[in-house]
């Protein structure tokens, strides 16, 4: 809610929040993620390699950091979110190095990710950053362990197919 009024909200519960220029509308400020089912660190980076084993798939994919991700809310658009990794290793199921993998970004749609999560680490962390929608760019922040999801889409990340110019844009001698 935004500080328009609602029929039966007398007062404003401070979740409306907007960028400058745009729309408000009800936002993430601050989530805590909290998990019955957890396990050592290690054991879920196993657990990990022993799902690929599974499913017989090569490898996995382990998300160490990201920057912050969007999604749309209002009615007419997908219910879908983007995130944007900073840092993802390929987890090889028959023991290989693992292989740092760049240009990847994580999408879906909650329901659909959430319904497939194993089990979560024993470390929760602080996350600190963006979340865009369509009332722009707000910060957020979460506090989270790891997460084992089963099945989880991902895709090639937008590249600008813009040539650099090739010379540098000209001095001004004034």
């Amino acid at each position: 809610m935004c500080r328009s009024p609602v029929p039966g909200f007398p007062n404003s519960n401070g979740h409306g929040r907007r960028q400058a220029g745009r729309p408000v509308v009800a936002r993430q400020g601050n989530l805590l993620i909290e998990s019955r089912k957890t396990v050592p660190i290690e054991r879920l980076r196993e657990l990990l390699v022993e799902e690929c084993q599974k499913q017989q798939k090569p490898y996995g994919y382990l998300f160490e950091d990201i920057s912050g991700g969007f999604t749309m809310t209002t009615r007419g658009d997908p219910q879908a979110f983007k995130v944007l990794p900073i840092v993802v290793y390929r987890v090889y199921a028959d023991g290989r190095p693992d292989e740092l993998v760049r240009g990847v970004d994580i999408v879906g749609t909650p329901l659909s990710c959430f319904s497939k999560i194993l089990c979560t680490g024993d470390d929760p962390a602080v996350f600190n950053g963006t979340c865009g929608a369509e009332s722009g760019s707000v910060p957020v922040s979460a506090i989270s362990p790891s997460i084992l999801v089963e099945q989880i889409e991902i895709e090639k990340r937008a590249q600008s197919q813009e040539r650099p110019p090739i010379l540098p844009p000209p001095v001004s001698e004034r």
